[in-house]
């Protein structure tokens, strides 16, 4: 049963670690496209150009900020699911 959680935590902490690492490398291009996408929403296609580039810059911050969260919390659950097994076997052997 103990091997269950542990292929189930290892295989979540990957795709944990994989989807923080392309949120951040690629968050320059979801960031562009949402803030096109905002552009187009704006009245007739047009807004002032420093307000449209901190809009851009937040988008990318936003991407930046879940996708190091997200590697953060992989990489957490990678050790926690590799010492798990070390300090229940320390345990039952008491």
């Amino acid at each position: 049963m103990l091997n269950g959680y542990i292929k189930a935590s290892n295989i979540i902490s990957i795709l944990s670690i994989i989807a923080g690492l392309v949120l951040m490398f690629s968050s320059v291009s979801f960031g562009s496209s949402l803030g096109e996408s905002w552009l187009l929403i704006q009245s007739e296609g047009t807004a002032d150009r420093s307000q449209y580039n901190m809009i851009v810059k937040t988008y990318i911050n936003n991407f930046v900020i879940i996708g190091s969260i997200l590697l953060s919390a992989g990489l957490l659950l990678a050790m926690l699911t590799f010492f798990a097994p070390l300090f229940l076997r320390k345990n039952k052997s008491n």
